[in-house]
């Protein structure tokens, strides 16, 4: 009898247990996607990584530019706290394209909307955007990320290439995100969610 009643006041404190840590992780739902973005890169799934760091403008968005379209606050957010980490700085830099708040947006529709990780040259404004090959690289590394533009014997532009690793945007956008939101979280007064545990 005593041997049940131990191992009932067992269970009962690993469920306790249990609880706490759940109620932990789900308290702050911003953090947890930010969490699971960079548990997702750890284990090599980048796709699903990508997935979800490309919402992150759109919530960080929605905070700094309230009264604008989802469109417009996704574009302007990652120009204004990204983009300096995305633009080239060499002798060509006025003419390399660069991964701007537009060409991410686009990403992000194409992907998260019809699957397709690419984007579509016609739908961005940005001439220096516009590139002519897109390309995604995989893989646990810091390097890759590069623009590319070629001239024709006038010295004219004649191609434009943007290769993006993704390791490394998922990895800016996570820390970029996370510092933005721990210093404005008055501004996510948006969320309003509740999340319960089912017991195995």
């Amino acid at each position: 009898m005593d041997n049940d009643k131990a191992i009932n006041e067992s269970n009962s404190f690993t469920h306790i247990e249990l609880e706490i840590q759940f109620h932990n992780k789900y308290k702050d739902i911003f953090i947890t996607r930010i969490d699971d973005i960079e548990f997702c890169l750890e284990q090599e799934h980048y796709i699903a990584a990508l997935s979800l760091a490309l919402t992150l403008p759109d919530i960080c968005g929605k905070a700094e530019f309230p009264s604008d379209g989802t469109t417009s606050r996704y574009i302007k957010w990652f120009n204004q706290f990204m983009t300096p980490y995305n633009k080239p700085s060499s002798p060509y830099s006025d003419d390399m394209p660069y991964l701007s708040g537009e060409m991410v947006y686009n990403l992000r529709n194409e992907f998260l909307h019809s699957g397709n990780p690419n984007i579509k040259k016609q739908q961005i404004k940005d001439e220096l955007c516009k590139v002519d090959k897109f390309e995604l690289l995989l893989g646990k590394s810091f390097t890759g990320d590069t623009s590319m533009v070629s001239y024709d014997a006038n010295m004219s532009v004649v191609r434009r290439e943007q290769t993006v690793n993704v390791y490394l945007l998922c990895t800016r956008l996570c820390k970029v995100a996370r510092d933005y939101y721990l210093s404005n979280k008055e501004k996510f007064n948006f969320f309003n969610y509740s999340i319960s545990r089912i017991d195995d």
